[in-house]
């Protein structure tokens, strides 16, 4: 049996309870996981997957989005439906 060594990290527990579920439907604990990513992110040299900000037109919204914004702040060109049914009529 080789000798193994014991890495300790927090991590919220809403993170850890979905990451644990994960794994498992995956076939794997957790730890193992962990030990994929150590593997492969020395057979990478790096980590095995892209790492990146978002753009910042990602961020941003649209011309149409800040007008919608700017209807909703201002109470203006809303639309008002006393059932969902009348709703979906309307929008479809």
């Amino acid at each position: 049996m080789s000798a193994t060594a014991t890495i300790s990290f927090r991590v919220k527990p809403d993170i850890k309870r979905r990451a644990d579920a994960l794994f498992a439907r995956l076939g794997m604990s957790t730890s193992a996981a962990m030990n994929i990513l150590l593997m492969q992110s020395l057979a990478h040299r790096g980590f095995p997957c892209p790492i990146t900000l978002p753009d910042e037109a990602d961020e941003t919204p649209n011309e149409t989005t800040r007008q919608a914004i700017e209807d909703l702040d201002n109470d203006r060109n809303l639309s008002r439906y006393d059932s969902v049914d009348a709703l979906l009529e309307d929008a479809l």
